[in-house]
Protein backbone atom coordinates (compact mmCIF):
# COMPACT_ATOMS: atom_id res chain seq x y z
CA UNK A 1 0.00 0.00 0.00
CA UNK A 2 1.31 3.32 -0.82
CA UNK A 3 2.23 6.22 1.46
CA UNK A 4 -0.68 8.55 1.11
CA UNK A 5 0.55 12.40 1.77
CA UNK A 6 -2.14 14.81 2.52
CA UNK A 7 -0.83 18.82 3.36
CA UNK A 8 -3.26 20.93 4.79
CA UNK A 9 -2.61 24.83 5.79
CA UNK A 10 -5.22 26.69 7.40
CA UNK A 11 -4.97 30.62 7.29
CA UNK A 12 -5.36 31.95 11.15
CA UNK A 13 -5.42 35.67 12.02
CA UNK A 14 -4.05 37.34 15.29
CA UNK A 15 -4.99 40.79 16.62
CA UNK A 16 -3.93 42.73 13.91
CA UNK A 17 -5.96 40.46 11.46
CA UNK A 18 -2.19 39.92 9.37
CA UNK A 19 -2.20 36.28 8.11
CA UNK A 20 -0.21 33.93 9.17
CA UNK A 21 -0.21 30.22 8.79
CA UNK A 22 0.41 26.74 10.20
CA UNK A 23 1.27 23.80 8.78
CA UNK A 24 -0.32 20.26 9.13
CA UNK A 25 0.56 16.97 7.69
CA UNK A 26 -1.61 14.06 7.73
CA UNK A 27 0.40 10.98 7.19
CA UNK A 28 -1.40 7.57 5.70
CA UNK A 29 0.92 4.53 6.15
CA UNK A 30 0.03 0.84 6.49
CA UNK A 31 -3.76 1.87 8.23
CA UNK A 32 -2.06 4.17 10.50
CA UNK A 33 -2.86 8.08 10.29
CA UNK A 34 -0.41 10.16 11.71
CA UNK A 35 -0.63 13.85 12.02
CA UNK A 36 2.55 16.18 12.17
CA UNK A 37 2.60 19.69 13.24
CA UNK A 38 5.38 21.31 15.03
CA UNK A 39 8.08 18.13 14.48
CA UNK A 40 6.71 18.77 10.54
CA UNK A 41 10.54 19.64 9.54
CA UNK A 42 11.87 16.40 11.27
CA UNK A 43 9.24 13.72 8.72
CA UNK A 44 10.89 12.13 6.46
CA UNK A 45 9.65 9.80 3.83
CA UNK A 46 10.69 7.80 1.09
CA UNK A 47 8.47 5.86 -1.45
CA UNK A 48 9.40 4.08 -4.08
CA UNK A 49 7.13 1.13 -3.98
CA UNK A 50 6.12 -0.40 -7.23
CA UNK A 51 8.30 1.34 -9.92
CA UNK A 52 10.31 -1.43 -11.33
CA UNK A 53 13.60 -0.58 -9.82
CA UNK A 54 16.82 -2.82 -9.87
CA UNK A 55 19.91 -3.06 -8.41
CA UNK A 56 21.42 -3.97 -4.94
CA UNK A 57 20.14 -2.42 -1.87
CA UNK A 58 21.22 1.04 -1.59
CA UNK A 59 22.91 1.22 1.64
CA UNK A 60 23.81 5.11 1.63
CA UNK A 61 19.79 4.86 2.67
CA UNK A 62 21.45 3.74 6.06
CA UNK A 63 23.02 7.46 6.16
CA UNK A 64 19.13 9.22 6.16
CA UNK A 65 19.47 9.09 9.93
CA UNK A 66 16.41 11.15 10.21
CA UNK A 67 14.36 8.37 7.61
CA UNK A 68 10.87 7.51 9.19
CA UNK A 69 9.40 5.59 7.02
CA UNK A 70 10.92 3.59 4.09
CA UNK A 71 9.18 1.92 1.56
CA UNK A 72 10.80 -0.14 -1.66
CA UNK A 73 8.47 -2.78 -1.80
CA UNK A 74 7.47 -4.34 -5.28
CA UNK A 75 10.40 -3.71 -7.08
CA UNK A 76 13.79 -5.83 -7.83
CA UNK A 77 15.53 -5.12 -5.31
CA UNK A 78 18.78 -7.41 -4.95
CA UNK A 79 21.11 -7.82 -2.28
CA UNK A 80 21.72 -7.64 1.77
CA UNK A 81 20.08 -5.68 3.82
CA UNK A 82 23.33 -3.98 5.47
CA UNK A 83 23.82 -4.23 9.17
CA UNK A 84 24.36 -0.40 9.05
CA UNK A 85 20.55 -0.10 8.83
CA UNK A 86 20.37 0.09 12.82
CA UNK A 87 21.76 3.41 12.40
CA UNK A 88 17.96 4.98 11.29
CA UNK A 89 17.00 5.18 14.89
CA UNK A 90 13.56 7.13 13.99
CA UNK A 91 12.42 4.21 11.31
CA UNK A 92 9.41 3.72 12.25
CA UNK A 93 7.85 2.08 9.02
CA UNK A 94 9.80 -0.43 7.02
CA UNK A 95 8.69 -2.05 3.81
CA UNK A 96 10.64 -4.33 2.04
CA UNK A 97 8.41 -6.88 0.61
CA UNK A 98 8.19 -8.63 -2.87
CA UNK A 99 11.84 -7.81 -4.21
CA UNK A 100 14.77 -10.54 -4.97
CA UNK A 101 16.87 -9.99 -1.25
CA UNK A 102 18.68 -12.48 0.01
CA UNK A 103 20.63 -13.63 2.92
CA UNK A 104 20.47 -13.23 6.45
CA UNK A 105 18.32 -10.72 8.04
CA UNK A 106 20.49 -8.31 10.12
CA UNK A 107 20.54 -9.07 13.85
CA UNK A 108 21.03 -5.36 14.18
CA UNK A 109 17.50 -4.54 13.41
CA UNK A 110 16.52 -5.74 16.82
CA UNK A 111 17.84 -2.70 18.14
CA UNK A 112 15.41 -0.22 16.15
CA UNK A 113 13.29 0.60 18.82
CA UNK A 114 10.80 2.57 17.07
CA UNK A 115 9.97 0.50 14.26
CA UNK A 116 6.19 0.31 14.86
CA UNK A 117 5.91 -1.96 10.90
CA UNK A 118 7.82 -4.03 9.05
CA UNK A 119 7.01 -6.09 6.24
CA UNK A 120 9.99 -8.21 4.45
CA UNK A 121 7.50 -10.48 2.69
CA UNK A 122 8.00 -12.90 -0.63
CA UNK A 123 11.59 -12.07 -0.61
CA UNK A 124 14.79 -14.60 -0.59
CA UNK A 125 16.15 -14.34 3.02
CA UNK A 126 17.64 -17.66 4.48
CA UNK A 127 18.61 -18.27 7.71
CA UNK A 128 17.58 -18.00 11.50
CA UNK A 129 15.41 -15.05 12.28
CA UNK A 130 16.20 -12.53 14.80
CA UNK A 131 13.35 -12.78 16.89
CA UNK A 132 14.68 -10.91 19.42
CA UNK A 133 14.47 -7.20 20.62
CA UNK A 134 11.94 -5.24 18.71
CA UNK A 135 12.62 -8.09 16.21
CA UNK A 136 10.18 -10.11 18.73
CA UNK A 137 7.07 -8.26 18.53
CA UNK A 138 6.36 -8.63 14.59
CA UNK A 139 4.31 -11.77 13.89
CA UNK A 140 5.18 -14.71 10.81
CA UNK A 141 3.45 -12.60 8.37
CA UNK A 142 6.40 -10.36 8.39
CA UNK A 143 8.53 -12.58 7.45
CA UNK A 144 6.06 -15.33 4.77
CA UNK A 145 7.35 -15.84 1.63
CA UNK A 146 10.78 -16.54 2.26
CA UNK A 147 11.46 -20.63 1.90
CA UNK A 148 14.41 -20.50 3.66
CA UNK A 149 14.07 -18.27 6.48
CA UNK A 150 12.91 -20.35 10.09
CA UNK A 151 13.00 -20.10 13.35
CA UNK A 152 10.67 -17.92 15.56
CA UNK A 153 7.88 -16.39 14.63
CA UNK A 154 7.43 -18.82 11.87
CA UNK A 155 6.77 -22.90 12.53
CA UNK A 156 9.56 -23.76 10.60
CA UNK A 157 12.66 -24.97 13.35
CA UNK A 158 16.43 -24.52 12.42
CA UNK A 159 18.07 -27.17 11.70
CA UNK A 160 20.81 -26.12 14.58
CA UNK A 161 18.03 -25.91 16.87
CA UNK A 162 17.56 -29.78 16.22
CA UNK A 163 20.79 -31.00 16.40
CA UNK A 164 21.18 -28.18 19.83
CA UNK A 165 18.44 -30.43 21.34
CA UNK A 166 19.56 -33.87 20.69
CA UNK A 167 23.29 -33.30 21.26
CA UNK A 168 22.23 -31.62 25.07
CA UNK A 169 20.16 -34.42 25.46
CA UNK A 170 23.16 -36.81 25.03
CA UNK A 171 25.19 -35.06 27.35
CA UNK A 172 22.21 -34.80 30.02
CA UNK A 173 22.01 -38.25 29.67
CA UNK A 174 25.61 -39.15 30.06
CA UNK A 175 26.05 -37.00 32.59
CA UNK A 176 23.64 -38.74 34.62
CA UNK A 177 24.90 -42.82 34.12
CA UNK A 178 27.70 -41.07 35.16
CA UNK A 179 26.72 -39.70 38.82
CA UNK A 180 24.77 -43.11 38.47
CA UNK A 181 27.91 -45.62 37.90
CA UNK A 182 30.22 -43.11 40.68
CA UNK A 183 27.54 -43.50 43.19
CA UNK A 184 27.33 -47.14 43.06
CA UNK A 185 30.98 -47.18 43.25
CA UNK A 186 31.08 -44.92 46.26
CA UNK A 187 28.25 -46.77 47.76
CA UNK A 188 30.03 -50.26 47.86
CA UNK A 189 33.35 -48.66 49.02
CA UNK A 190 31.91 -47.17 52.06
CA UNK A 191 30.08 -50.20 52.83
CA UNK A 192 33.14 -52.13 52.86
CA UNK A 193 35.71 -50.08 54.06
CA UNK A 194 33.58 -48.30 56.78
CA UNK A 195 33.16 -51.47 58.81
CA UNK A 196 36.81 -52.41 57.75
CA UNK A 197 38.13 -48.85 59.45
CA UNK A 198 35.44 -49.49 62.67
CA UNK A 199 36.55 -53.19 63.47
CA UNK A 200 40.18 -51.72 62.45
CA UNK A 201 40.47 -49.33 65.34
CA UNK A 202 38.44 -51.30 68.31
CA UNK A 203 39.78 -54.47 68.88
CA UNK A 204 37.06 -55.62 70.91
CA UNK A 205 34.63 -54.85 68.53
CA UNK A 206 36.23 -57.11 65.93
CA UNK A 207 36.80 -60.04 68.02
CA UNK A 208 32.63 -59.81 68.47
CA UNK A 209 32.06 -59.40 64.65
CA UNK A 210 33.72 -62.42 64.23
CA UNK A 211 32.51 -64.53 66.69
CA UNK A 212 29.17 -63.46 65.60
CA UNK A 213 30.08 -64.25 62.04
CA UNK A 214 31.30 -67.70 63.12
CA UNK A 215 28.07 -68.53 64.88
CA UNK A 216 25.90 -67.54 61.88
CA UNK A 217 28.30 -69.59 59.33
CA UNK A 218 27.91 -72.44 62.12
CA UNK A 219 24.35 -72.41 62.70
CA UNK A 220 23.81 -72.47 58.62
CA UNK A 221 25.88 -75.54 58.78
CA UNK A 222 24.29 -76.91 60.90
CA UNK A 223 20.79 -76.53 59.37
CA UNK A 224 21.74 -77.64 56.11
CA UNK A 225 23.08 -80.99 58.26
CA UNK A 226 19.74 -81.46 59.77
CA UNK A 227 17.92 -81.13 56.38
CA UNK A 228 19.73 -83.69 54.80
CA UNK A 229 19.38 -85.93 57.40
CA UNK A 230 15.35 -85.89 57.31
CA UNK A 231 15.18 -85.41 53.66
CA UNK A 232 17.58 -88.58 53.91
CA UNK A 233 15.41 -90.65 56.45
CA UNK A 234 11.80 -89.76 54.51
CA UNK A 235 13.51 -91.50 51.18
CA UNK A 236 14.35 -94.72 53.17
Amino acid sequence: MAQDHNMSISSLYDNQSSPRYEERLIVITKGLILEYTRTLSLVVSIDLSDNNLSGEFPEGITKLFGLVFLNLSMNHITGRIPESISKLRQLSSLDLSSNKLFGSIPSSMSSLSSLGYLNLSNNNFSDKIPFIGQMSTFTKSAFAGNPNLCGAPLVIKCQDEGIDKSVEDKIDSGFVDQWFYLSIGLGFAVGILVPYFVLAMRRSWCDAYFDFVDKIVKWLLFRKRVTYAINHAERK
